[in-house]
């Protein structure tokens, strides 16, 4: 490999796949900048983010039927909001599978609650997928936009725009990082 270029050809729709289940948001804003300036098909990117952001909440929601009674025994502190989400999710379980992507701070506990309420597989899948392909369209269209927004600003300076791209996805890299360092510090 020679070039970025050649990287994000021959990798770019798995790093997209892999980055939206592990960090979510911010790799599928960049995937969206990517596919606005070219280095990414718009369409795939979107399906690769949805892909992505289905199979972090369906290994989750899978780890919720089989741990998460034990899981969430383990969180005692928080076991009066962890009863509250729950009475919510399963007297609004629809609205809250479709919006789960959505519901930032809530992506990791949430599938394992919705797991461990007995909410049948099927019904999950099918509303997770559904949630999963809003949120892929909305937040990849966003980046698409600052894409946009980005080459107006920095037209005929093409470098320039390549290099904040790729400061962008470090410092998102950082922030995931310091975030789970702090997270795990507190458990």
């Amino acid at each position: 490999m020679t070039s970025a270029n050649e990287w994000i050809d021959q990798y770019g729709y798995l790093a997209v796949l892999i980055g939206t289940a592990i960090e979510g948001d911010g790799i599928a804003v960049l995937a969206g900048i990517a596919a606005r300036h070219g280095y990414l098909n718009l369409l795939f990117t979107i399906v690769a983010t949805a892909l992505g952001g289905a199979l972090s909440d369906i290994g989750l929601y899978f780890v919720g039927r089989r741990y998460g009674d034990a899981i969430i025994r383990r969180f005692s502190k928080h076991r009066e909001r962890i009863e509250r989400a729950r009475s919510l999710i399963l007297r609004h379980e629809r609205l809250w599978i479709i919006g789960l992507r959505f519901a930032y701070g809530f992506r990791i506990i949430g599938p394992i609650i919705i797991g461990s309420s007995g909410i049948p597989v099927r019904r999950f899948l099918l509303l997770n997928m559904l949630g999963t392909v809003l949120w892929a369209v909305t937040v990849v269209v966003l980046g698409y936009w600052v894409g946009d927004v980005l080459h107006r600003i920095f037209a005929g300076h093409p470098r320039l725009e390549i290099w904040l791209l790729v400061i962008a996805a470090w410092i998102a890299l950082l922030a995931f990082a310091v975030h789970r360092f702090r997270r795990r510090r507190q458990i």
